[in-house]
């Protein structure tokens, strides 16, 4: 008997059993399941669709986590709107939003352990100058150099990697600058005297003003001394404008990096002529200087009490805080005839962004630096803040208080116009820590009440830095 394998394929229909199917059976159910397949697209619903396209969102988000001090309302508001927004113009970067309380005791060592634990921080922000040099002889901050190079150089400003460049290499980008070298005055108080701010340019002419004032029966300055570092910032304004920019870093940094020159010293006439110019200040500071806060000296010159007060850009947000009656000016610390220093050369404190060398998610982190550094956002950040950035952006755009915007204005061309090699850290950034404290900071006050003479305390300085770089050879 012949057997067909039309549909048994040389199988009987026995060996088939009732579960078996031919390989015509099969190829009709294949097709047909092919085709169902192809449309099966077509009946997802849109919730569906929405519900695959989150999964993969899911499975591919970053989470940056960004280490920060701008932990008061205004500060906190104001970064929690930038990250929003960085957030939805990048949906699969996601920010931890890890702020600190900002008070320098404790945040600075909070950013040295949490560089140096096993899940740091993608980004952190930090005091540029020691603190960071420090983060970068540990070996935990990635090279920002060709990053610079490549996307920030072009927009740069005078300070936005000052204290930031070691070995040769970039290691942070500024967050925010504050000029420190200025000397508010009340305008009201000097046209009482038949004087003006603007007329002061040099050592001499403040001086001359500080003396008329004295002797009319009126207060030229108010200063507090018992807080240490207001005396710390007039040493640093006098030693810039004495030593000039390039030596004043050198003197510096003797304090603070291995192998250092041993010249310029303390004990230098240039140094002594500033520790001097302060001592010389003495006669023309409030009655009770030595045990006044800085924050009562800063109210009562707010009151109308003196005709100076010398403090950094900072203090637009005390001026917003406790509204004057007059309207507060500044201008640059002056220059000394004869001195290399310059009455346009600024100082300044800042904080940069630095890196994690440990971060997986440098892509990302690349994404957020360009995004925070882009015009809008600077211009965004300086009118929330009251704080220059030092990149390239349309003024025109800040929306800065109507009570501070022309100070703010004037102080940004100021800063712009410093120049590449017009501006450096403040001594409390760039000197070793204990050496400021001591003997800037503490030294300031003995300086004062009598307890040392200039050569004294520029002789304790050297003796400290001596002994500083004999335990850290190179």
């Amino acid at each position: 008997m012949s057997l067909s394998t039309e549909d048994n394929d040389g199988v009987s229909p026995t060996e088939q059993g009732p579960n078996r199917l031919t390989r015509k059976a099969a190829l009709k159910i294949g097709v047909s399941a092919a085709m169902a397949g192809a449309a099966t697209p077509t009946l997802l619903t849109s919730a569906a669709r929405a519900a695959q396209t989150a999964e993969v969102t899911r499975e591919r988000t970053v989470t940056l986590t960004l280490f920060h001090r701008w932990s008061d309302p205004v500060g906190l508001k104001m970064v929690t709107t930038l990250f929003d927004k960085f957030e939805k113009e990048n949906p699969g970067i996601k920010i931890n939003n890890a702020y600190q309380p900002s008070s320098g005791d404790t945040y600075q060592p909070a950013v040295r352990t949490a560089f140096a634990s096993s899940t740091p921080p993608d980004l952190a922000t930090d005091i540029t100058g020691a603190e960071e040099y420090n983060l970068v002889n540990a070996g935990v901050l990635r090279d920002l150099t060709a990053f610079y190079n490549a996307h920030i150089k072009q927009i740069a400003t005078p300070g936005a990697i000052v204290g930031s460049v070691l070995n040769g290499k970039v290691w942070g980008f500024s967050v925010g600058v504050y000029i420190g070298n200025l000397l508010w005055y009340n305008p009201d108080y000097l046209k009482k005297y038949g004087l003006t701010a603007s007329s002061v340019h040099t050592w001499n002419d403040w001086i001359r003003q500080l003396q008329i004032i004295k002797q009319k029966g009126g207060t030229p300055i108010f200063f507090g001394a018992k807080d240490l570092w207001p005396g710390g910032h007039y040493m640093t304004d006098l030693v810039q404008r004495t030593m000039g920019n390039e030596r004043a870093v050198a003197l510096y940094n003797r304090t603070l990096i291995p192998g250092s020159p041993s010249t310029p010293k303390w004990t230098d006439p240039p140094v002594i002529k500033a520790l001097q110019s302060l001592l010389d200040l003495k006669p023309y500071f409030q009655s009770g200087y030595l045990g006044e806060t800085n924050a009562v000296a800063g109210s009562q010159f707010l009151s109308g009490q003196s005709a100076y007060y010398e403090q950094g850009l900072w203090f637009s947000e005390t001026i917003l805080g406790q509204p004057p009656t007059f309207k507060p000016g500044a201008i640059l610390f002056p220059s000394f005839p004869g001195y290399p220093g310059r009455q346009t050369d600024t100082t300044i404190g800042t904080n940069a962004w630095l890196v994690s060398k440990k971060s997986p998610n440098w892509d990302a982190i690349q994404k957020f630096l360009l995004f925070f550094y882009r015009p809008d956002n600077i211009a965004f950040l300086e009118s929330k803040y009251i704080q220059i950035l030092p990149y390239k952006f349309d003024p025109h755009k800040l929306d800065v208080d109507p009570r501070v915007n022309s100070v703010f204005h004037q102080f940004l061309a100021e800063q712009n116009a410093a120049g590449a090699n017009g501006t450096i850290l403040y001594n409390d950034s760039l000197v070793n820590v204990n050496i400021y404290t001591k003997s800037i900071w503490q030294g300031s006050v003995g300086l004062l009440s009598g307890s040392l003479s200039p050569m004294q305390l520029g002789t304790q300085l050297e003796q400290e830095t001596v002994a500083w770089q004999k335990s850290h050879p190179k």
